[in-house]
């Protein structure tokens, strides 16, 4: 049962299907035709203290970025059923790789004693050994992206390695010299995953699996996006100007981006004049 302790202030629950399974279309009794979703409240943007603000960052941080897999990852299916990846679908997820190294660096932009005062105690007790491997949507897309060939000097593969290179630097900044708590444990990548261990991933950061329409899950993209955007505008993050330039473009206009991409659903299903979220 999650705990105020665990969740922040004003964070929902985020509701996903599982990896594989296809957003439900809404039932055809119930809906006269395209609706645009209504966006839930506002997400709180918790400034009370360091500690607080980063907790919030880290899980809200994760939502949009399982979301970000969830759209690369129907990305790489419909290819593996053409034939493969277009030039245009290789360049959609290079950019869906390089929001991930965006949201990355948003969600990590705490210093390292706030991380360890106030993130990662909380993963170590909800597993000893924690571990980012065990993010099921995360793993659908590694498997989809290993059918695909990705030439070695292509778009993807620069923002394959940029996201590698993202991510090693912020693990660096958050645990200077020190292990992950998964290393920690002696936990090795090539360890069987168990659902057990998946589950309590998603338990951890707030996620339901379940059925999940379209206009659901954008409505609850748009809703972390737009309180990503705000929290950015009072609070912009302070990183080293070399980590920010592994970004095709600054952090603010990566979730600016971001929100134009995940709207798109609604402006091609809202009639004409109709008021969007």
């Amino acid at each position: 049962m999650t705990t105020a302790w665990e969740r922040p202030l004003g964070l929902d629950v985020l509701c996903l299907p599982m990896p594989g399974e296809p957003l439900a279309e809404p039932d055809p009794v119930l809906e006269a035709g395209p609706v645009a979703p209504e966006l839930s409240a506002p997400v709180a943007r918790v400034a009370a203290d360091d500690a607080d603000r980063a907790f919030y960052r880290w899980m809200i941080g994760h939502h949009v970025t399982f979301g970000v897999w969830r759209m690369l990852a129907d990305l790489l299916a419909d290819a593996g059923r053409t034939g493969g990846l277009s030039e245009a679908g290789t360049a959609r997820a290079a950019w869906w790789y390089d929001c991930y190294s965006a949201l990355l660096l948003y969600a990590g932009s705490c210093t390292p004693e706030v991380y360890a005062r106030s993130i990662r105690p909380r993963m170590a007790a909800k597993h000893p050994a924690f571990s980012g491997l065990w993010a099921r949507d995360h793993e659908r897309v590694a498997s989809l992206l290993g059918t695909l060939s990705v030439p070695r000097d292509g778009v993807l593969k620069r923002a394959l390695k940029r996201n590698r290179l993202v991510h090693m630097t912020v693990a660096q900044m958050l645990v200077p010299g020190g292990a992950s708590l998964f290393k920690g444990h002696g936990g090795r990548a090539g360890n069987d995953i168990t659902d057990a261990e998946r589950d309590l991933f998603d338990e951890f950061f707030l996620v339901h699996r379940g059925v999940v329409t379209q206009a659901s899950f954008t409505a609850a993209m748009l809703t972390r996006l737009n309180a990503i955007r705000d929290d950015l505008a009072a609070d912009p993050v302070d990183a080293r100007a070399e980590v920010f330039a592994l970004l095709p473009t600054d952090l603010p206009g990566m979730v600016d981006e971001l929100i134009a991409v995940v709207a798109e659903p609604l402006l091609a299903e809202a009639p004409v004049g109709a008021a969007l979220p």
